[in-house]
Order: C-alpha cells, then sequence, then structure tokens
C-alpha cells in the first residue's frame, strides 16, 4: 500500500471515530423539554379529582369545593370491598390530578396503580396507618379519625394547588367543626339508653363507631361481606336476640338482608338498617346526600333501636 493510500485510510478511520463520538454525545445531550407535571383539569379548568368509598368522595368534594371536580370511581350501589376497578376504570383515574382512596386495606388493589401514573396524577391513601394495626377498614365511622382523614385531603390539594391553599383550609376547617359536632351528638344521644349492645346480619362494619361511643356490638360475619359463614354463630346471635329482647337486628346499605331476615325470624327482633356509607345509589347521589347525613340518620336509628332517652 502507498504512502498515499496510507493517509486516506487513516484519514477515513479518524472520521468514522469522530462521527461515533458525535453520536455519543448528541444521543445523550439533555434536552430543554421538561415533563408535564401540571395537574390534570377539566373543561372549567378545576382540578379533575377521583375517588373511591363515598366517605372519601364527599371529604374530598368539601374540601375542595369550586376548585375541584370530584367524581366517585365506585359505580353507584355497588358493593364496595367486592369492587375491582376495570381497565376503563384505570384510565380514567390516570386522567385524574389526584386520586384519593382509603387504604391498602380496603382497596388492595389501588398500590399497583401508582408505576402507570404520570408525574401529573397524585395518588393518596387518606386513611393508611388509622386503623389501629387490626384488619377493619371502616375507620371512617369514628368521626375523629374521618377528621384526620379530612387533613390529608387538604393536605394533598394544597400540595398539588398551592394558590388555593387557604382556600381548601377554610373548607377543612369548617367541615371538621361539623364532624366535632356529629362526634358530640352521637355522645349525648347515646350514653342513656336502655340497650348498650346491637347485632348485625351482616358483615363487620360498625367496630369503630361502636368503640367510640362505648356500645357493645356483633355481627355474624367478619370485615368483608364475603367471609365465610359461622352459621353456629348466626344462631347464638339469634338466641341472644331473643333472650335480651332486644328489638331490632340491623342490616346494611346495598347488600340483601337475607342473614337478617333468618334472624328475626327465629329472634322475633324487627329489621333496621343502619348505613356504613360504603356507597350510595344514583338516587342518594342525585338527591345530594352527605356522608354527616348519613350519619345523622344512623344516630337517629340506633337511639330508637337502643331505646335511648
Amino acid at each position: 500500500m502507498t504512502a498515499k493510500n496510507k493517509k486516506i485510510v487513516w484519514l477515513g478511520f479518524v472520521i468514522i471515530i469522530i462521527l461515533i463520538i458525535l453520536f455519543i454525545v448528541l444521543r445523550n445531550k439533555p434536552t430543554n423539554e421538561v415533563a408535564d407535571t401540571s395537574p390534570f383539569v377539566d373543561a372549567n379548568g378545576r382540578l379533575a379529582v377521583i375517588t373511591t368509598l363515598f366517605p372519601v368522595y364527599d371529604f374530598a368534594k368539601v374540601v375542595g369545593g369550586d376548585k375541584a371536580s370530584v367524581s366517585l370511581i365506585l359505580p353507584e350501589g355497588s358493593e364496595a370491598h367486592a369492587y375491582r376497578p376495570t381497565a376503563e376504570d384505570k384510565e380514567i383515574i390516570k386522567q385524574s390530578a389526584i386520586f384519593f382512596y382509603t387504604s391498602d386495606l380496603m382497596e388492595p388493589w389501588a398500590p399497583d396503580l401508582a408505576g402507570s401514573l404520570s408525574p401529573r396524577t397524585k395518588m393518596l391513601a387518606v386513611a393508611d396507618g388509622l386503623n389501629n394495626e387490626t384488619l377493619d377498614p371502616h375507620v371512617w365511622l369514628d368521626f375523629s379519625k374521618a377528621s384526620l382523614m379530612v387533613d390529608d385531603i387538604l393536605a394533598e390539594y394544597k400540595l398539588v394547588d398551592p394558590a388555593n391553599a387557604t382556600y381548601y383550609e377554610q373548607n377543612a376547617t369548617q367541615y371538621k367543626q361539623e364532624l366535632s359536632k356529629l362526634d358530640a351528638d352521637y355522645v349525648a344521644g347515646l350514653k342513656d339508653c336502655n340497650f348498650h349492645e346491637f347485632i348485625s346480619g351482616g358483615h363487620f362494619a360498625f367496630g369503630y363507631l361502636a368503640k367510640r361511643y362505648n356500645l357493645k356490638y356483633q355481627a355474624v360475619q367478619g370485615f368483608a361481606p364475603d367471609d365465610s359463614l359461622d352459621t353456629d354463630k348466626v344462631l347464638r346471635l339469634s338466641k341472644e336476640l331473643k333472650d335480651t329482647k332486644q328489638p331490632y337486628v340491623y342490616y346494611e346499605e346495598l347488600i340483601m338482608p337475607y342473614l337478617a331476615e333468618l334472624m328475626r325470624q327465629s329472634s322475633g327482633a324487627n329489621l333496621m338498617p343502619l348505613n356504613a356509607a360504603h356507597n350510595i345509589s344514583a338516587y342518594d347521589i342525585e338527591s345530594g346526600i352527605t356522608f354527616i347525613g348519613l350519619m345523622e340518620s344512623d344516630l337517629t336509628i340506633l337511639r330508637k333501636g337502643l331505646i335511648c332517652r
């Protein structure tokens, strides 16, 4: 090979090396593009907020006021414990500024969504850590704990939309005062009753409420409606209703009261509805029913059932 050809080959080799270096540099060069982290909003500029259970929906709606468009992902009238999001539900959640759910215990499917959400969507379990290391997820029925859930919702609104922090704080403060009054009404309303126990023909949903107001409470099933049925327990509680002459056996919202009906037939007690506020019907939503309204109705029902003065 002549000296001239060697020079051409060497020059070509150098050019190739330079091109490779340029390719690597350009490929790794940071761009000026920044990921969009602005929260999702609706057509009116309100934060798009998705929630699961009705209490969380109502708390988020009150605190968010007219700055947030809050939706309930749980289908109207459906049983909350059995719900699992559809593919369409998941896409709706992904288009929200905030996804509020109750807890990993109540919605065990929720944490799996975290990896698929964009930086524009924040998610928060508003009752995690409030269940006192039990398996009972119904923490909203202790109104002092409901108030802590409101605090968590407020903190998330302020984080996502700091410009309206004062507005959210005012809404939360007023609502917590209403929860405090509700709590005081329960204390006063249930302190002087002929009975201090209530028995449910459904799942164990009212444990926090009973503990808060010094009542004894028993249910034929565990924390979820699909827990295995203990026939002996049904018979034992039916006998207790009859022996103690309790006037009512309670059943829950949105669940067929077949067990409560069996207990009614064997004990002579009457049926009485009691709402744990997991979810509400389409009619309830249209009528503007609220969590506090449901709980006020429950207090009236308990006072009647326990024969309070």
